[in-house]
């Protein structure tokens, strides 16, 4: 097919101002998904493709800044009609869409799917070819599912709830690039996802949701304690007061006091930079006997020794409808918490326990027995395929709150993560990797971008994605991730898991022969 409209737009390079060359998305190439050739009024829809997000192809085409691949993921070649036309995509991370139009223009998007999901909608498309490209935030790899519709991407009709509804309050925290300690990542998406659960909740469990989201150098001591406590000045009597923490924490103290480290902690100076589980406590007592119902969300490593510190605390809380606190926390004080990646383990099972998966009874409500339930099957989900160690969140209340309090209710879009295609041909790949404890290894690749890793302690489904002969299978939701180059029939290279906050990620070879 003669693709002329791309002779500017799809050009493969990009000539800067300073005669540097830098590539660029080339939709002349063949897309990596397939394509699909769809008419206006077009069923089923929405129409999906399981594809890998992301690439080695920094780009702001479309004005968004993205990561992408060179060729596109998948291409659309479309007949109009009298309807809008929407592309849409979902998966665990932070993705982007970007799209070249049949007259050759690229448009993008970024968060307009709600959370961190992009949402592409034209509402009088032309007839032609849409190359479709699944970008991310970040150079990580993510699984992503595509949609195309011309229904549009509404959500689901709300659960009517009781009137009086509480207000909520949230601050909403996360730390990646911390000054005076290790780097972390995930951790300002955990912010940013958890955020956006509460006010996807706005009009539907609570009248409104007052917002203010601290990120990396905005998130310091005095900015995340104050306030907090001006919670106490806010509000009234049944209302959610919520506090969410994603970044390092410790014990200290014999082991016996909780710690989360702000963005300015510095190790010098621990009582005064740190934010211990007492300081955070206090603040909550007061909120309580306001009557306030206050909800601490911390994903941290030793985040459970805060639940220990509060039994005193809990006690006091005993007459229904005056108020109490709810504790989620990552894991127990004892347990470090897996970062893996593009979020942290327990803050990505709580967005999607508050997305819909905490509906366990599927009567449009989530308890808190359900969170609880929820949050523990799928952190330990989550972690079992990582090659982290073992994590036991803790969610617990004050004896004040029922555990059939309604936390949520499911307003989340009505679309889950496609299934990857597995028809076709596939590909067996054995050899051996050196991580300490593993050894024997073997992936098998499907048409369609799905993989399976077979290791020396489990089997775990996976992505993956070739371009030339570089190849990248990612698995447990680019918690770990595998790079390498075909050489004939071997295809070897590195591979690296995110693992725990306390420790640097760790980095291994690996050999493969089909």
């Amino acid at each position: 097919m003669c693709r002329s409209k791309h002779v500017i737009a799809g050009m493969a390079l990009l000539f800067l101002a300073s005669g540097q060359v830098q590539a660029q998305p080339d939709p002349n190439l063949k897309p990596t998904y397939g394509s699909v050739t769809l008419k206006a009024g077009f069923l089923p829809d929405p129409v999906s493709r399981y594809v890998v997000a992301g690439g080695s192809i920094k780009t702001n085409l479309g004005g968004v800044n993205a990561y992408v691949a060179k060729a596109p993921d998948f291409s659309l070649h479309y007949t109009k009609g009298t309807y809008p036309l929407s592309f849409y995509a979902k998966s665990a991370g932070d993705t982007t869409l970007l799209i070249n139009l049949p007259g050759g223009k690229w448009i993008a998007n970024d968060d307009g799917g709600g959370g961190l999901d992009p949402l592409v909608r034209i509402d009088a498309p032309q007839s032609g070819r849409y190359d479709i490209y699944v970008g991310t935030y970040r150079k990580d790899p993510i699984g992503a599912s595509l949609y195309i519709s011309e229904r549009g991407f509404a959500k689901k009709p709300p659960v009517v709830a009781k009137a009086g509804l509480p207000d909520c309050y949230i601050i909403s925290t996360g730390v990646d690039n911390y000054p005076f300690l290790n780097k972390l990542s995930g951790d300002l998406n955990d912010a940013r996802n958890t955020l956006a659960a509460f006010k996807n909740q706005k009009g539907i469990r609570f009248r409104n949701v007052h917002e203010r989201i601290l990120l990396d150098g905005a998130a310091t001591h005095q900015a995340i304690l104050q306030g907090f406590q001006d919670f106490t000045k806010r509000g009234a009597a049944n209302d959610f007061m919520v506090l969410f923490m994603s970044g390092h924490g410790g014990r200290t103290n014999g082991n016996k006091t909780w710690m989360f480290c702000p963005f300015d902690y510095h190790p010098a100076k621990a009582g005064a930079t740190s934010l211990t589980d007492k300081k955070i406590l206090d603040v909550g007592d007061q909120l309580v006997k306001q009557k306030k119902n206050v909800v601490i969300i911390v994903d941290a490593c030793h985040s459970g020794q805060m639940y220990v510190t509060a039994q005193s605390y809990l006690n006091r809380y005993k007459t229904p409808n005056e108020g109490g606190m709810i504790f989620m926390l990552a894991c127990t004080g004892d347990q470090t918490s897996a970062a893996l990646g593009n979020y942290s383990t327990f803050a990505k099972a709580f967005a999607d326990a508050m997305a819909g998966g905490g509906d366990i009874s599927k009567d449009g409500k989530i308890t808190l027995e359900e969170m609880k339930s929820y949050t523990k099957k799928r952190t330990d989900e989550l972690v079992s395929g990582s090659r982290s160690p073992r994590q036991d969140c803790v969610v617990a209340w004050s004896p004040s709150i029922s555990k059939d309090l309604v936390f949520a209710y499911t307003g989340a879009p009505t679309l889950a993560l496609a299934t990857p295609v597995t028809s076709g041909t596939s590909t067996v790949w054995t050899g051996s990797e050196t991580l300490p404890g593993y050894g024997k290894l073997t992936f098998t690749t499907y048409q369609g971008g799905r993989a399976v890793m077979v290791d020396a302690k489990s089997t775990t489904q996976g992505i993956w994605r070739k371009q030339g002969s570089q190849y990248t299978l990612a698995f447990s939701s680019g918690a770990v991730v595998y790079t390498g180059t075909l050489s004939g029939a071997v295809l070897a290279g590195t591979a690296t898991h995110a693992a725990a906050r306390d420790n640097a990620a760790k980095t291994w070879t690996w050999t493969v022969k089909k």
